[in-house]
């Protein structure tokens, strides 16, 4: 399947997302002006409880790379948001935040093996003066040597195992997926940190900044969301950018479901990304798979309101998709009126 789409419709992209979320400001702080992460920021969010590890996973499976292939789709809509960038998955966030330059990034997943993996990403950008080293850094003859940054940086035996494990499970795989990035990015004529020295920069300053934060955390549970949501509230951080993949898709939009969400500190310019099946009509998605679907924060906001009634399938069935870029899609539309809690029988 040719994966390729025009420039032009490339170029598109920005005026259909402009069209339905608000711009960023654009004047980002450079790398070399990142200062370290607010002492106080930084012990909120290395407090932030983790919730517990759930009795089994989605599909029985690691995500330990992402098998969706057109993250390029939301460039525009993450480009220079600013603030904190909170995502579930892998490698795709370290691609959007490349473009998002968050001021904190938030890595969260409810599977103890993707948490520990992020801590081995942490190693091989802190280690890696460059993006070919990063990348080499994946490969069998290099493993010994990432091996060796973790036994350091983990010197407790618990904790120095199960990044082991992570690693050694996810090795050839994140080796696999880095290489298909950059073929595919570049065929596309779309920078990302694995080949803009600038955004590559960027990246390991906020680990040097301790700006970057793995937890365990389920968007359906009680603490680690929450807890996420109070630590940027309270030091005035928006939530610019929420990217939930398709995670939504396996479970119900509970009461806590809808808390979590509501307690991110959203603002004019938050965004939400989210992924969901090429189902329900529209073009057909450049990577055969997903629909790539951009929704304003305030309207996400409006649609997790107590009383609203929402699925994953409702809002995607909202959506409208592009006529100009296939397998992008927007979502704008206001949620029905929030049902009223019935009154007991003989109230006034």
């Amino acid at each position: 399947m040719n994966l390729r789409v025009p420039p032009s419709l490339f170029l598109a992209i920005g005026v259909v997302v402009a069209a339905l979320v608000p711009t960023a400001a654009t004047g980002q702080a450079a790398p070399e002006d990142m200062t370290p992460c607010p002492p106080a920021l930084s012990a909120a969010l290395k407090a932030v409880p983790f919730d517990p590890v759930p009795k089994e996973l989605s599909a029985n499976s690691h995500f330990v790379v992402s098998d969706e292939k057109a993250h390029w789709l939301f460039h525009d809509a993450a480009a220079n948001r600013g603030g904190a960038l909170l995502g579930v998955g892998t490698d795709q966030n370290y691609l959007m935040a490349g473009w998002a330059r968050p001021e904190v990034l938030i890595l969260l997943d409810f599977d103890q093996v993707v948490t520990d993996l992020h801590n081995v990403y942490r190693e091989v950008f802190l280690h890696c003066p460059d993006a070919r080293s990063f990348r080499a850094a994946w490969s069998k003859e290099q493993a010994p040597v990432v091996e060796g940054w973790i036994e350091a940086a983990y010197p407790g035996e618990t904790d120095r195992k199960r990044l082991f494990k992570s690693f050694r499970l996810s090795r050839n795989l994140v080796e696999w997926r880095l290489t298909g990035l950059v073929k595919a990015y570049k065929a596309q004529g779309v920078k990302t940190f694995l080949d803009d020295p600038q955004q590559y920069r960027y990246l390991t300053d906020l680990f040097r900044a301790g700006r970057v934060v793995a937890i365990r955390g389920d968007l359906t549970g009680t603490k680690a969301v929450r807890g996420v949501g109070k630590a940027l509230a309270d030091a005035g951080v928006p939530m610019r950018v929420l990217y939930l993949s398709n995670a939504e898709k396996y479970f119900e939009f509970t009461a806590d479901y809808k808390a979590n969400m509501r307690a991110l500190p959203f603002d004019d310019r938050s965004v939400v990304l989210r992924t969901g099946g090429g189902w329900h009509g529209g073009p057909p998605s450049p990577d055969g798979l997903y629909t790539y679907v951009v929704q304003p924060g305030a309207n996400f906001h409006a649609w997790m309101q107590d009383g609203v009634a929402v699925s994953f399938a409702a809002l995607m069935v909202r959506r409208k998709n592009s006529k100009v870029v296939p397998g992008l899609a927007t979502l704008d539309v206001p949620p029905p009126a929030p049902r009223r809690a019935s009154r007991p029988q003989g109230s006034k």
